[in-house]
């Protein structure tokens, strides 16, 4: 199946990066040398797909200037959501109104801080007995304690309800929505305007939305501080397992892994100092507690999980 389009969210307010998701935009958050937003862009051209769109709001002039003369983002188009901010809903249909879309073509919904990673052949024989759908789900098993809501799926995985998490019994396996969709723009009805994804573009009240349960796929999440940490620290366990695995092919290959930086004996990055991620370009730091550099130099000895970037510390919890 040919997807025409690629829309990736990056207008949210990053409430969940603490107190340097204030300063550094969330998609603008470092995955070792590369940031989040380019190894999306990066991930969508490898997917076959040409038209890449990223949607903007919350510190958007910050993403759109760091965006300038890197040749990564070549031929991207910003979407500006003005004054207010959309939805992802909405974000859609500004998308699916533009000139040169017209509400004609299938869209890949991904969001910046989650890669789901598969192969563009993997990803188009899920896709085979959709192709008549207006919007198809991607769900994983989670735990509820971790703070998802559920989808509740009927016997020919269509979505039928969504569970609220408050509404869930702590530490049973639930299907969840990943955030990432495949939208055939022409069965839309228009909208204008902010609007909700599951009232504007997936009404699985009114129409059949299907669900692909990923099973057995990568999922890497850094979205928020907590996942931030976890995620980068795994990557690192995963190259001292298995060197040659896809996404850290995939991460070497945009030279986002540099690999003779990585130190398995400390488990470490760019640091003489054991599980640090020293992200500095030139320094190699020693003598520093647990902890992940994103910028500047002046990463202090503390007993705690922390995250530097530049005069702003957060704290893992």
């Amino acid at each position: 199946m040919r997807i025409d389009h690629c829309l990736i969210l990056a207008a949210g307010f990053g409430t969940r990066m603490g107190t340097i998701g204030q300063k550094l935009p969330k998609v603008l958050w470092p995955v070792f040398e590369k940031s989040l937003l380019e190894l999306q862009v990066a991930y969508a051209r490898s997917l076959g797909i040409e038209k890449i769109y990223i949607n903007l709001h919350y510190m958007g002039e910050e993403i759109e200037d760091f965006c300038k003369n890197k040749s990564a983002f070549e031929g991207v188009e910003f979407l500006w959501e003005k004054p207010e901010i959309l939805d992802i809903g909405g974000a859609i249909h500004h998308l699916a109104a533009l000139p040169q879309v017209k509400y004609r073509g299938k869209l890949l919904v991904l969001n910046a801080d989650q890669f789901f990673y598969l192969k563009k052949e993997e990803l188009e024989r899920f896709l085979v007995p959709y192709s008549k759908s207006q919007g198809v789900l991607f769900t994983y098993w989670v735990n509820a304690s971790l703070g998802y809501n559920a989808l509740e799926i009927d016997d020919r995985r269509l979505v039928k309800n969504i569970i609220k998490n408050k509404d869930l019994a702590p530490d049973q396996k639930i299907e969840t929505y990943t955030g990432i969709s495949l939208i055939d723009l022409a069965q839309l009805d228009k909208v204008s305007g902010p609007s909700s994804f599951f009232d504007s573009v997936c009404p699985f009240s009114k129409k059949e939305i299907p669900a692909i349960l990923l099973e057995n796929v990568d999922y890497w999440d850094f979205g928020t501080v907590k996942r931030f940490w976890e995620t980068s620290f795994q990557i690192l366990q995963t190259y001292r397992l298995r060197s040659t695995h896809p996404f850290l092919r995939f991460l070497v290959q945009e030279k986002a892994l540099k690999t003779w930086k990585i130190n398995l004996q400390n488990f470490s990055y760019h640091a003489k100092s054991p599980q640090v991620i020293n992200l500095n370009p030139d320094e190699e730091m020693k003598d520093l507690s647990p902890g992940i550099i994103l910028s500047g130099h002046e990463a202090r000895k503390d007993s705690r999980a922390l995250i530097w970037w530049n005069d702003l510390v957060e704290e893992v919890k």
